[in-house]
């Protein structure tokens, strides 16, 4: 088995055609095919079945396929490591960042490194938190600045920040919530806009205060709960530092008042012997300079 073949089947996984992967790689089917035949026939399995003429994973094409990403992205990280030894501190930080970390916060960091490290190079990836850890596993990504919520076996975390849990919405909505804290009772009745992956956390608080949460609508995007809040669908519940992703002027805001309530700014990585120079040199920039500020 070589890397070349690794390579070539993640082009057919993801192109989903044999014809999309070869334009790709700038080569013919033919050959492509005949290497895809010959890692099968080294595996001694089937990898893909036809659906049409798209081709799909088989079970042991998806288990193979963790795998194939799994040390493509240890082999671009040792490539990355070797031209930070032969350059000195440079490369390219490969790291992630959720929507409602995009903030002041985020941007006075990577001010910071970018001045002690000038020669260092960026490349960001925007998505939710358990799509930043997808690609983490898969090794597309070195690192990622998630929030709690979240699940990340075999990953490691370095607490930024802890923030307190904001309720957002038309000046309608708190009408009966005067001054800046509005208790769980309160928001029990109102319409609220939510992260799915905090609902079971909000519903356990909810139980804890004796009443029950209403959901309006559930959502996986710190900008989608802004948008909705500001259009008067409903009672968004955001971080703090979410607030500065967008002009507001039409929202009011309450701290949630429930000490239990509150998320976390976490930076996570891999393993630190297989994480290019830069990476290391950003984590710990983090842990001098940001950690808990």
């Amino acid at each position: 088995m070589e890397i070349r073949q690794l390579r070539y089947f993640t082009a057919i996984v993801e192109e989903g055609t044999v014809t999309g992967a070869a334009k790709r790689l700038n080569m013919t089917q033919p050959p492509l095919t005949a290497q895809l035949h010959a890692l099968e026939s080294e595996l001694g399995c089937q990898l893909f079945e036809r659906n049409g003429r798209r081709l799909r994973l088989t079970e042991a094409g998806r288990m193979f396929n963790r795998q194939a990403r799994m040390i493509l992205g240890l082999c671009d990280a040792a490539a990355n490591d070797m031209a930070d030894y032969r350059q000195g501190m440079v490369g390219t930080l490969r790291f992630g960042i959720v929507s409602s970390v995009r903030t002041t916060a985020l941007f006075k960091w990577m001010k910071g490194f970018a001045k002690r490290y000038p020669a260092v190079r960026y490349d960001l990836s925007s998505a939710n938190t358990y799509q930043l850890i997808d690609q983490m596993q898969y090794g597309q990504l070195d690192a990622a600045i998630v929030r709690t919520p979240f699940s990340a076996p075999g990953l490691k975390s370095l607490p930024l920040r802890r923030e307190k849990m904001l309720a957002v919405g038309n000046t309608a909505f708190f009408s009966d919530s005067p001054g800046r804290e509005i208790s769980l009772p309160a928001l029990a009745k109102k319409p609220l806009i939510l992260y799915r992956r905090w609902e079971n956390v909000l519903r356990n608080r909810f139980e804890v205060a004796g009443c029950v949460l209403r959901v309006f609508c559930l959502n996986d995007d710190a900008q989608m709960t802004l948008a909705l809040a500001e259009n008067g669908l409903g009672v968004g519940i955001l971080p703090a530092s979410a607030l500065s992703l967008e002009n507001t002027p039409h929202l009011e805001t309450r701290t949630v008042d429930d000490a239990g309530l509150t998320t976390e700014i976490v930076a996570l990585y891999r393993d630190q012997k297989l994480l290019p120079q830069c990476t290391r040199c950003f984590l710990q920039y983090l842990r001098e300079n940001f950690s808990y500020c």
